[in-house]
Parts: structure tokens; C-alpha cells; sequence
């Protein structure tokens, strides 16, 4: 109420008529009651982020110039393409992230890229169910068009204006780009009602949901498999469609996999991940590092050490005594670079 009050003692002074001032009133009431930061206008918004209206508006219009698009390979052979926006407007969209789309729900069965959560949180759920359902949602972030992102401001109670304003710089090609620092929260925002429905239906079939992402899992009896179609549904009436290919149905007498996690007995790291670690150190060990490297042909490979400690530290997130075992082994080897 102080910023109402205050919004209000400005407009009087600065002369607004009563109708004026009422608009402003209910506009800023609207956000502050959605708990968003009231802005009017791009010039309002620039003096926020400290960038000069001009400069605000260049990018603004020149948005999708400021890309660098990148192929990264799958393992499937197939490419990822990631959209990397400029340092500048990296800057913009970080600071829309903090100040903006933070402020924001995020439903509970949301996993990935939740500040606090990680893959394990994703798996847990999950673990020793007589089925578990894995799901990938194909083109993930070219779904989420400008429409839903400008909606999604709107429907918030910005004005078309900063709706738009908002829209343009964080779309690329009038799709979310793979690569903006603001991206996968927003992809989050976006999903809050796809979650809602589909945490509503693993409620009434008995299953747990979660989503990590692109990734979408159900588990449960053995009954929930009938339920399929059901999912499908829901997914492409929220504007997503199914991988078909990646599509999992996973039972107890055979291995169960979450997000790359073993969830059988328990929160496991497959063991063919641990084994190569193993033999890593092991030849390390025995030969030493460069001699290892020329071995295995990797004489070219950078940040080796780096590399073998982030596999160690990837298993201690998962299996802390495991993981603790393997960073004390390579603490052991003879790095001599």
C-alpha cells in the first residue's frame, strides 16, 4: 500500500485528471497484487535496468541480430541447436530472469533448472515402482511460441506495450531460444498448467509425476500404462507433442531409468557411468596421466583432471560414499600438469 499511496501523491502533484490517475491506480495494483514490479512504459523499464532508452529500444527491435547459433551432437547422431544471445543482451535477459520471471510460480512437480532441485529430486519419486513411464516432449523450447510468452505478460496484467517489450527480448525467431540465460524458467512458467493437469491426473490413477525439462515421468501399479492415451492428450492440448521414439515403458524386472538415474532400489548412478570413471583412475594410476591419454587416443582432450573430478563430484550429488571414494582416489593420482 506505501507504493500505491505514493504512486498516487505523484500523479496529483504532477497534475493527472481523476480518470488518469484511477487507470495507473488499478494498473499498478493488478502487478503489485501478482506480486510482479510495476513498469509503465520501455522508458520506465530502461531507467530500471540502467540502460539507456535508445539502447533498450535497438534491441528491441534488432533482437534476433544479436544470436549465435551453435550444433551440439546428441547421442542419438542427431544436433542441438543452441541459440547463444550476445554478452549485452544476455545482460537484459538475465536481469528480466531476476526481476521478473522469478517472481513467478513454479509448480512442485517441476524439476529442472529450479533453483534448489536437481536430477535426484527428479528421480526420487520414482523409485521401486512396479512402472515407470518416461516421456520426451520433441522440440521443447521451439513449442513455446511468441504468442504464449506474450500472453503469458499479459495475462499478468502488463500492457501490451511491455508485454511485447518483454516478449521480443527473450524470443529469437519468435521462438525461445535454447541458450538464453532466461529460457528454461520461462519454459518452467509456461508448463505451470501442463503440471497442474497432469500432476491432477497421477492423483487420481494412484502414480507420481514429475518433469525435469523436456523429460516427463509417471510411475506406479502396473495399471497406470492404460492411462497413455490419456497423457498424450493432455500434453497436445497443452501445445506439446510426444517423441514417440523416446517413449519408455519400464517394469520392475528390468532396469528403470529417471533422467539417466537408476531408481530399481533406490537413487544409483548407472554403473557403466562408475566403471568408466574407474578405469580412468586406474590407468592413470598405473601408466600415469599422459601415457593414459595417448592410450586412449585422447591426447587432445582438455581439462582432463577437470573432467575426471566432475564425474567424481556428479556421483557424490547422487552417492555421496561413493562418490567421496572416487574423488579420494583421484586425489591419490600423480597429476603432473
Amino acid at each position: 500500500m506505501d507504493y500505491i499511496n505514493s504512486l498516487r501523491e505523484a500523479l496529483i502533484q504532477e497534475g493527472y485528471g481523476k480518470r488518469y490517475q484511477k487507470l495507473c491506480l488499478e494498473y499498478a495494483y493488478t502487478l503489485l497484487n501478482n506480486q510482479l514490479p510495476v513498469i509503465f512504459d520501455k522508458k520506465h523499464l530502461s531507467l530500471l535496468m540502467g540502460v539507456e532508452p535508445s539502447t533498450l529500444g535497438y534491441y528491441i527491435f534488432n533482437s534476433d541480430n544479436f544470436y549465435q547459433e551453435y550444433k551440439i551432437p546428441k547421442l542419438n547422431g542427431d544436433f542441438r541447436t543452441l541459440s547463444a544471445p550476445s554478452f549485452n543482451l544476455k545482460s537484459i535477459q538475465r536481469w528480466i530472469l531476476d526481476n521478473i520471471l522469478y517472481r513467478y510460480e513454479i509448480n512442485n512437480n517441476a524439476n529442472g533448472f529450479v533453483l534448489g532441485k536437481s536430477i535426484k529430486d527428479n528421480a526420487e519419486p520414482h523409485i521401486g515402482k512396479e512402472v515407470v513411464i518416461n516421456l520426451d516432449v520433441k522440440d521443447f523450447f521451439p513449442s513455446i511460441n511468441f504468442e504464449r510468452i506474450f500472453y503469458l505478460f499479459y495475462s499478468s496484467g502488463y500492457t501490451k506495450e511491455i508485454s511485447y517489450t518483454f516478449t521480443k527480448l527473450l524470443t529469437y525467431n519468435e521462438v525461445l531460444p535454447q541458450g538464453s540465460p532466461a529460457s528454461p524458467h520461462l519454459a518452467n512458467i509456461i508448463c505451470n498448467k501442463l503440471d497442474k493437469r497432469l500432476s491432477g491426473l497421477a492423483s487420481k490413477i494412484n502414480a507420481n509425476y514429475t518433469r525435469y525439462a523436456d523429460d516427463i515421468t509417471f510411475s506406479g501399479e502396473v495399471s497406470i500404462v492404460k492411462y497413455i492415451k490419456t497423457l498424450r492428450s493432455i500434453i497436445e492440448s497443452e501445445g506439446f507433442s510426444i517423441n514417440e521414439g523416446k517413449l519408455r515403458i519400464q517394469k520392475q524386472n528390468s532396469m528403470q531409468e529417471v533422467t539417466g538415474l537408476i531408481v530399481n532400489n533406490g537413487v544409483k548412478v548407472k554403473r557403466k557411468y562408475k566403471k568408466q570413471l574407474e578405469q580412468h583412475i586406474y590407468y592413470c594410476k598405473r601408466y600415469g596421466v599422459y601415457s593414459h591419454l595417448e592410450r586412449t587416443g585422447a591426447t587432445n582432450k582438455s581439462y582432463f583432471k577437470e573432467y575426471l573430478y566432475g564425474m567424481a563430484s556428479y556421483i557424490k550429488m547422487i552417492e555421496p560414499e561413493t562418490g567421496e571414494h572416487f574423488l579420494r582416489d583421484l586425489d591419490k593420482i600423480n597429476w603432473d600438469y
